[in-house]
């Protein structure tokens, strides 16, 4: 996979500029790593190149949006009778949602192997 299309994608969901996301670079480097390891040996990684690099940018997303709610939690202002209150965990949900539409949209190169993805309830 070509770290700097992880890195163009990262950039397009986070809107992070290039300079702010590229602090961010060992969390694309984990993510192409990541899918890398879940890949079948016989998978076409160039035919498939732009959707892998999509989806290792979601998952650094995914991961950087995780950081951003651990350090920050909510914020709250108030500025006269009028009170903001932003709620990190909403875009972290957002994120795990746009993180399983990419891989759902790669998984057909992952291996046969057992995963457990999560409980439905």
């Amino acid at each position: 996979m070509d770290i700097t299309l992880v890195l163009e994608s990262f950039m397009l969901v986070s809107g992070l500029t290039k300079e702010e996301a590229e602090k961010w670079l060992p969390l694309c480097h984990w993510a192409v790593a990541s899918l890398y390891g879940r890949l079948r040996s016989d998978a076409d990684v160039v035919t498939n190149q732009k959707s892998l690099c999509y989806a290792a940018g979601v998952a650094a997303y995914y991961k950087y949006m995780l950081r951003m709610a651990a350090q920050t939690g909510s914020s709250r202002f108030s500025v006269g009778d009028v009170t903001v209150t932003e709620n990190v965990s909403d875009g972290v949900q957002a994120a795990k949602t746009m993180y399983d539409e990419a891989i759902a949209s790669v998984e057909q190169l992952f291996g046969d192997g057992f995963a457990f993805m999560g409980v439905v309830t």
